[in-house]
């Protein structure tokens, strides 16, 4: 699934583009696109139909939102078509003269131009797409002749039409540039006479506008979220989604493991991974229990509260030094925070090793009829996997890193040694709560 992702977005998305920079693309065919890459996302080149597990809107949204970075086509259409009309206006050339003299004939304010019935098919997508474009659009006014009077924010913060709602539904000039109301004297049409306190207001208005620092020079443009104000493409696609919430999974990410093991984990922190509950949730026919014991299998049952999981995070809390061990993920991010506070840089890496153990040697009993002989057989494998993923890390990280896999190897040892020696139960007793407070955890994620 990691190498499908990186294909999707160093492939698959952009072999369209070009097409996009040019057209805006129909629904139906970016429907038809989204179901090419989101079938591709889950069942690779295989015929077999395979569950997806999160809406695909989900995956489309920035890895700091909760998604995996994929991008959403739609915007992507509209952020690739807003640098036509950026160009229109900062830049000159032969395709800006011909636009210019066919569809705007002298008129600056490009906000105010109409569709017309023998518009080309790319000029009339360009205006179907302009109201994006005029949210990030910022027009210093210096003569005023592209800046509209009152719908663009050049007085204040804010457009003159929030300012004075009132003015402006009973003016008839809506559509003016300040050049024209500096033409016009300031002799706009209005519906109606206007009342005392309007006109006080309108006046007021005025000695305003007429203290502004006009310039004889063409007003600039420049663009709101981008650096120095220059436009560029992410900048719009990151407008476009500035409304999408979620879950940033920052640790996930960031942390130093394999690409697969960080997938993995996204999908853990997101209640999906297909155990026997998620499967039946889907109409799966089977049995619910746990192939390590009687209970029926969840996630928080299979890595956490199993008792094949109990000894194995028995045995990580043993070399630990702590007296009880987490339930769920949440519960793990307190614990460790708690009993390992030095331990920043490993805390996702030792999750992800222990839980991908267990989900592996999960997978060889479901798959493979192989049996589990001990529970210490998983967390020797997730010593093996720390051993290797540890040369991710510079020499002083990974020294410590083998150094504690020695503690751990050696606390393995000891568990054993006490199941030949005494009751086996003793690391299967039920973990108390954590007693770290929910606040200890928040510095993996901030």
């Amino acid at each position: 699934m990691a190498g499908r992702l990186t294909l999707i977005n160093s492939s698959l998305s952009s072999t369209f583009i070009y097409h996009m920079s040019m057209y805006l693309l129909p629904k139906t065919t970016t429907e038809i696109l989204d179901k090419q890459r989101r079938t591709f996302f889950w069942q690779g080149n295989g015929s077999k139909k395979k569950y997806h597990l999160i809406q695909w809107k989900v995956i489309c949204k920035s890895k700091h939102k909760g998604g995996l970075g994929i991008k959403d086509i739609r915007k992507m259409n509209i952020s690739l078509l807003s640098k036509w009309w950026w160009k229109l206006e900062t830049e000159d050339g032969l395709w800006q003269s011909i636009v210019k003299a066919k569809y705007m004939q002298g008129n600056n304010l490009i906000a105010t131009i109409k569709h017309k019935a023998d518009d080309s098919p790319i000029w009339s997508d360009l205006l179907k797409i302009r109201q994006f474009y005029l949210k990030g659009r910022y027009v210093t006014t210096k003569n005023g002749q592209s800046t509209l009077f009152w719908e663009d924010p050049w007085l204040h913060q804010k457009p003159l039409c929030i300012l004075h709602p009132v003015l402006y539904d009973i003016c008839q000039d809506k559509n003016i540039s300040v050049h024209t109301f500096i033409l016009k004297q300031a002799q706009l049409s209005f519906s109606r006479w206007l009342p005392p306190i309007l006109f006080d207001s309108w006046v007021s208005l005025i000695d305003e506008i007429y203290a502004y620092p006009f310039a004889n020079s063409a007003d600039e443009i420049s663009w709101k979220g981008g650096k120095n104000g220059k436009f560029s493409t992410k900048s719009v696609y990151d407008m476009l989604t500035s409304g999408e919430t979620g879950l940033s999974f920052k640790s996930i990410w960031k942390a130093k493991i394999p690409h697969r093991i960080k997938l993995f984990l996204w999908l853990l922190e997101n209640q999906v991974v297909l155990t026997k509950d998620n499967l039946l949730k889907r109409n799966w026919q089977g049995d619910p229990s746990c192939y390590f014991c009687p209970s029926n299998e969840n996630i928080d049952h299979l890595f956490f509260l199993c008792p094949v999981a109990k000894v194995i995070w028995g045995t990580v809390a043993l070399c630990l030094g702590a007296n009880n061990i987490p339930e769920n993920i949440f519960q793990y991010k307190i614990w460790i925070t708690h009993w390992l506070p030095l331990g920043h840089p490993v805390y996702t890496f030792c999750l992800g090793a222990v839980c991908w153990a267990i989900w592996k040697k999960r997978n060889e009993v479901c798959f493979e009829n192989k049996s589990l002989k001990h529970p210490t057989d998983i967390i020797l494998y997730a010593c093996a996997l720390m051993t290797y993923w540890a040369g991710l890390y510079g020499s002083d990280m990974q020294g410590k890193i083998l150094d504690g896999v020695k503690i751990l190897i050696s606390c393995v040892h000891k568990v054993m040694a006490q199941q030949r020696s005494s009751s086996p139960r003793l690391l299967l007793d039920g973990p108390s709560q954590p007693q770290a407070s929910a606040e200890d955890a928040s510095d993996e994620d901030n």
